[in-house]
């Protein structure tokens, strides 16, 4: 595999890596069993404006360790707003290229950051809305998985049985 110099400076000294202990959000994605697999740690400002830390667990190639190092510095000090945009683009152009094969590798990064920023903010949300007290109630909602009723979303039917109660309307 042919990657560029920078590529292989942050493969073999990546930056950022570790996992923050009491971070602001969280983002995992990929499979930890068998592929490429990132978890991003993210502590963000108190305002909520921008990415004070960033830190990095990578199971991954040469490309995804580099891509998530250069993702992680790029980051670390940015505007929540300018991270959300960061792209699969910018990161590979931030290596010098990846190889075509490899390209898909950066979108582990990007897509971490991404995941870690959404966590964050919801979290304080939830916190500011009252509907969770503390950083621990809000990842219990999390694993449990009711965050989504909340949010409108519903992994269930939003179908009920009807007792025959409800108003119907019939257009004329």
């Amino acid at each position: 595999m042919n990657y560029s110099a920078k590529v292989m400076e942050h493969f073999h000294n990546p930056r950022n890596c570790g996992r923050i202990a009491d971070y602001h959000g969280i983002g995992k994605i990929g499979d930890s069993e068998c592929g490429d697999f990132i978890e991003v740690t993210i502590q963000v400002s108190e305002d909520n404006q921008i990415v004070e830390k960033i830190r990095y667990l990578i199971k991954g190639c040469p490309a995804a360790i580099a891509t998530s190092s250069i993702t992680a510095e790029i980051a670390e000090g940015m505007t929540i707003e300018l991270a959300l945009k960061l792209s699969d683009q910018d990161i590979v152009q931030a290596l010098d290229g990846l190889p075509e094969n490899k390209i898909h590798c950066s979108l582990l990064a990007v897509r971490g950051l991404q995941l870690a920023i959404q966590d964050a903010i919801l979290k304080r949300l939830f916190k500011k809305a009252g509907i969770v007290g503390s950083d621990s109630e809000f990842e219990k909602l999390k694993a449990e998985g009711k965050l989504n009723q909340y949010l409108g979303a519903c992994n269930e039917s939003m179908e009920h049985e009807c007792d025959g109660s409800c108003d119907t309307f019939e257009p004329q």
